[in-house]
């Protein structure tokens, strides 16, 4: 593979890569390790809504643990609330930047299954990759190009934004793998 020496072309490809490995450590991932929790009762994750259900985010039967204001120290979460956190901020932050401007967390499909949210992310993330790919050296220079407001966007150059989302799914992904390498030590 020939990387590319742009200043986009060097994040795109990190995050191409990013997503390559990422891709080969989620083989076989069962719905059983995708809803598992390491720290039963004490975990956030995504489970199905009950009525009454506060500081959570999707539409739907399905929802995403949530807190505006995060613990301290955050909870432990489980693959599948790290799926669903990675597929809202490229799923979000797509909108806000080329899509309608209008998409917030409770407007969101939250995943049940391991293959959905698998197949469901990395959509996503091509999906950014590739419009972000077709930006000018301007629009990556503009700041506020993304307009989404759960985050820096309208303070800082777009490519800060393209820079955060790569750290994003770079460390999540790796805690995922972690998560994974933890539920098959609690089998044995």
């Amino acid at each position: 593979m020939e990387l590319r020496t742009d200043r986009v072309g060097l994040l795109l490809d990190q995050l191409e890569s990013s997503v390559t490995f990422t891709r080969d450590r989620l083989q076989g991932l069962t719905d059983d390790e995708y809803f598992w929790e390491p720290s039963p009762g004490n975990s956030w994750t995504v489970r199905r809504r009950l009525d009454g259900d506060v500081d959570v985010y999707g539409k739907g039967d399905w929802i995403a643990d949530f807190s505006p204001n995060e613990p301290i120290p955050p909870p432990v979460t489980s693959i599948a609330w790290r799926m669903a956190h990675l597929l809202a901020c490229f799923t979000m932050r797509w909108d806000w930047t080329f899509g309608n401007r209008r998409m917030l967390f409770d407007d969101l499909e939250i995943p049940h299954t391991a293959d959905d949210a698998q197949k469901r992310l990395f959509e996503s993330v091509e999906r950014w990759r590739e419009d972000v790919d077709g930006l000018t050296e301007e629009q990556l220079d503009t700041v506020g190009f993304s307009q989404f407001p759960a985050g820096l966007d309208p303070t800082v150059p777009f490519i800060a934004i393209v820079w955060w989302l790569n750290r994003e799914f770079v460390h999540h992904a790796a805690e995922v793998a972690l998560l994974r390498d933890l539920y098959r030590e609690k089998l044995k």
